[in-house]
């Protein structure tokens, strides 16, 4: 431990001198959680040296990708009006998009522009995953596994280069109680020894081996001969090119369907609820074997959710996490599957942002923990039962005053939601089965002489309610995905190590206490929620913002040296 860091847990030290001048390497820069840390550094904290970008794309590709990020992304708003038609020349000083692949060795950078950068590297964020919760475990491995292993191998060529790697609460998988800021253990969550070599090896060969049965020539065999049936049950000859395209084509899918499968077998053998925890908590603990050699400390955000104020109050993108049990509160189906009393675990993105920025600054000044968790339900706990009302309160007042009919205006907006067994009998299985039966009556089950008036009446039935099927479908995958941690288990994910950082600037403090939930449900969320996210779900068009002076990302050349007097959004308000 350095004096540096003693006196710093002492009297406080300054996020602003801990950073400026540093050089960071960023990847998952385009997620949600990356995108608002860019634009905070950038407004808050001008005088950093440099951000390196790490972006897929293949030659210009990365850079053009990176400014339809920033100029179309409402996260970038504040910083594009403070700075009046600079923003070009402000970011291009501060920002270097690189061409890579987090997935890649050498993060898919060419050799001349890796070498630079390892010796140019402070610090190291690695935002980037797969979040999806049961995606074909190749994507996973490569993604949560392989690209943590590549920046530890880029901090280790650097040999100076510290690593912040962000995680999740859920490696906890299925267990109860409070959980410890801990790291991975040589157990997994179903009690089974876990070593973390070990299991690598064993997830790639069970990759080996869903490649191996799908390539069998008896199950490209029986894939041919359901082509042939089928074709022949629709009255179709199928030529030797017709039938073996459609072959390729279920093989391809049959292929991606065992791999999801799989995985999620394989994460819950193990004590895991989906393939992104369960990778997740093995790219942990492969990446605690090399801290011997690399100074590496990881965060784990619980369920990250709309900024309380930073860049604006309610910004959200996505429907994820909460949204689906927020929006279900507001529909007819108002029983959420829960376990009235447990939390749900809900930290803002910009709580999250100031988190990382912290725990950055304490391993650049050598005195980090090796976790840390960033969630609120140990300092400012929400039950789902409250969270729920909530949801339904805030229905109640948008429905009172924008419902589309009086039947939403006078009953729905009263209609209480609440936290439910998931076998009750209107859940969102069996709303999605009934509405499933009553699509099928109106496509094929109708009398064939109806008037036409009626058929057309059925056929625009029909395709609502097919449609209501689909969402309530998406709906039902994301709600069996988070029934561990609203229902089955009660979590509280204990968070205190950042608190032996104690720092000078308020607005990076790290205070999930001061959070009122009530108006941050009803006055920011739900609103962020209402604008952001639930258009996607209805189809609707995606805001997108429009900058009045497009950005332009500058060649290095034509790029100065940070200014540490620049302007930013936090010295002009916004």
């Amino acid at each position: 431990m350095s004096d540096a860091g003693t006196a710093g847990r002492a009297g406080g030290w300054s996020i602003r001198e801990t950073l400026a001048g540093k050089r960071v390497l960023l990847t998952g820069a385009s997620g949600f959680v990356g995108k608002v840390w860019l634009a905070m550094m950038l407004d808050r904290l001008p005088q950093i040296g440099r951000i390196y970008v790490l972006l897929r794309g293949k030659g210009r590709g990365a850079r053009e990708r990176f400014e339809k990020i920033v100029n179309e992304s409402p996260v970038f708003k504040p910083l594009h009006e403070a700075q009046e038609g600079r923003m070009s020349e402000f970011v291009s000083q501060r920002v270097e998009v690189v061409a890579g692949d987090v997935s890649a060795p050498k993060l898919g950078m060419d050799d001349a522009t890796y070498e630079r950068l390892v010796a140019d590297v402070d610090v190291v964020l690695n935002f980037a995953g797969l979040v999806d919760f049961n995606p074909d475990v190749r994507d996973a491995l490569a993604s949560n596994v392989d690209g943590a292993m590549h920046v530890a191998d880029f901090c280790e060529r650097s040999g100076r280069a510290v690593l912040l790697h962000v995680s999740t609460c859920y490696v906890a998988g299925h267990r109860d109680g409070r959980v410890p800021e801990a790291p991975v253990g040589d157990r997994s969550p179903g009690g089974k020894p876990l070593q973390a070599q070990a299991e690598y090896a064993a997830l790639q060969q069970l990759i080996a081996d869903v490649h191996a049965e799908n390539d069998d020539p008896a199950t490209e065999a029986s894939l041919r001969d359901d082509v042939l049936r089928r074709l022949a049950e629709r009255g179709h000859e199928g030529d030797y090119k017709r039938v073996t395209d459609m072959v390729g084509r279920l093989k391809r899918k049959r292929l991606r369907e065992n791999m999801a499968k799989a995985g999620t077998d394989r994460a819950k053998s193990l004590g895991w609820p989906n393939t992104y925890t369960y990778t997740k908590a093995l790219a942990e603990a492969l990446l605690q074997q090399r801290a011997d050699r690399v100074r590496v400390s990881v965060l784990r955000p619980a369920i990250v959710e709309s900024a309380t104020e930073f860049p604006f109050a309610g910004w959200n993108e996505g429907f994820n996490t909460s949204g689906p049990l927020v929006y279900l509160a507001g529909t007819w189906f108002r029983h959420v599957p829960a376990a009235a009393g447990n939390p749900l675990d809900v930290i803002p993105v910009d709580f999250v942002c100031k988190a990382i920025t912290i725990v950055a600054c304490a391993l650049l000044r050598d005195e980090a923990s090796p976790v840390y968790q960033c969630g609120s339900s140990d300092r400012n706990f929400l039950a789902i039962d409250r969270l729920t009302e909530l949801s339904a309160l805030g229905h109640r007042k948008h429905l009172r005053e924008h419902g589309a009919n009086a039947l939403e205006k006078l009953v729905l907006s009263r209609w209480d939601a609440k936290a439910a067994d998931p076998e009750h009998v209107l859940n969102v299985t069996n709303i999605r089965k009934l509405m499933a039966q009553v699509t099928r009556y109106l496509k094929h089950g109708r009398p064939e002489k109806i008037p036409s008036e009626v058929r057309e009446w059925a056929d625009d039935m029909s395709k609502t309610t097919d449609n209501g099927v689909r969402k309530l479908r998406q709906i039902e995958d994301v709600l069996e995905l988070f029934m561990p941690f609203t229902y089955e288990h009660y979590c509280v994910f204990v968070c205190r190590a950042i608190d032996r950082h104690v720092i000078i600037e308020p607005e990076f403090r790290f205070a999930p206490e001061t959070i009122e939930w009530r108006s941050y449900w009803l006055d920011v969320h739900m609103p962020g929620l209402r604008r952001w996210c639930f258009p996607e779900y209805e189809d609707k068009p995606k805001e997108i913002y429009t900058p009045k002076t497009p950005f332009r990302l500058l060649d290095p050349p034509a790029a100065a040296s940070p200014s540490v007097t620049s302007t930013s959004v936090g010295e002009v308000g916004s």
